[in-house]
C-alpha cells in the first residue's frame, strides 16, 4: 500500500509542480496586464447592456467569464507587441528616451536602475544569461547548506571590514526559483557542486525530490569515508576567484 501511494505521489508531483509554476507566471502576468484590460471590458459591457430582466446571464457571462479570458489574451499579446517594438531601431530609441525620463523622477529613479539590473542579469539581448556555477553555502545558519548560484564578487568594503574574500550568492527558493535571497559568504565556505545549473534547478523546483543519479545518497547509508570537496574547474575558479 505504501509503495503504491509513493509511486502515485511520485507520478503526480512533477505535474503539480509544473502547474504551480505555470499558475504563478500566468497569475503574475494577468494581475499586471490582463486584469486592467478586463476592467475596461467590464466597463464597456455596462455601457452596452441595459439593465432589464432578459440580459442578466449574458451580461454576467460577458463581464466575468469572457472578460477574464480576453484580458489575459490581450495581456500576452500586449507584452509580445512591446517586445517586437523594442527590438526595432526606433523602438530602442523610444525605450531609451523612456528610461531617461524615469531616471529623472524622484522615487522611481532610485528603484528602476536596480530592477533593470536584475532583469538584465537574466536576459542579455536575445540570449538568456546563464549562471556559471552551482554552489552550496551555509545558509540560513551554520550546519545547514543551501544550493545557490554565485553572481558576482563581494563588495570591497565588506571584504576590508571582514578581512575575508566574500562572494555574492543568489539562493533561490523552492519550488519557485524566481525569488530568493542575496547573501555574501566567505570564499572558503563556498563549496562547488559538480552538477549542472539545469540539475540544480530540478532539485530546487522539486524541493529536493529529483536529484542527479550520480549525486543521489540514501538516508540509510552511513558515510564510510570523509567528505571531500571536488576540485574547482578552471572556469569556475576564474569566476569565484582563488580561495584565500
Amino acid at each position: 500500500m505504501k509503495k503504491l501511494f509513493a509511486k502515485g505521489f511520485a507520478a503526480l508531483l512533477p505535474m503539480f509542480l509544473t502547474i504551480f509554476v505555470l499558475y504563478f507566471i500566468i497569475s503574475t502576468l494577468y494581475n499586471a496586464v490582463g486584469k486592467p484590460m478586463g476592467e475596461v471590458i467590464r466597463w464597456a459591457a455596462d455601457a452596452i447592456f441595459t439593465p432589464n430582466h432578459e440580459e442578466p446571464f449574458w451580461k454576467w457571462f460577458f463581464t466575468e467569464a469572457v472578460s477574464t479570458v480576453i484580458g489575459a489574451v490581450i495581456g500576452c499579446v500586449l507584452v509580445f507587441l512591446i517586445g517586437s517594438v523594442v527590438a526595432t531601431f526606433f523602438g530602442k530609441k523610444l525605450y531609451e528616451f523612456f528610461e531617461r525620463l524615469l531616471s529623472k523622477l524622484p522615487v522611481i529613479r532610485v528603484v528602476y536602475p536596480y530592477a533593470k539590473q536584475f532583469t538584465e542579469f537574466f536576459f542579455k539581448g536575445e540570449q538568456k544569461m546563464e549562471f556559471k556555477a552551482v554552489v552550496a553555502i551555509p545558509f540560513p545558519t551554520e550546519g545547514i547548506y543551501s544550493i545557490g548560484f554565485p553572481t558576482s564578487e563581494g563588495l570591497r568594503h565588506l571584504n576590508e571590514a571582514t578581512k575575508k574574500k566574500m562572494v555574492c550568492v543568489f539562493v533561490p527558493t523552492s519550488p519557485t526559483p524566481f525569488t530568493g535571497f542575496t547573501v555574501y559568504v566567505p570564499r572558503e565556505q563556498v563549496i562547488i557542486l559538480p552538477i549542472s545549473v539545469e540539475e540544480a534547478m530540478r532539485i530546487i523546483i522539486s524541493c529536493g525530490v529529483v536529484a542527479p543519479l550520480h549525486q543521489s545518497a540514501s538516508l540509510t547509508e552511513a558515510p564510510s569515508m570523509p567528505v571531500t570537496h571536488e576540485p574547482v574547474p578552471a572556469p569556475l575558479e576564474r569566476h569565484l576567484g582563488p580561495k584565500p
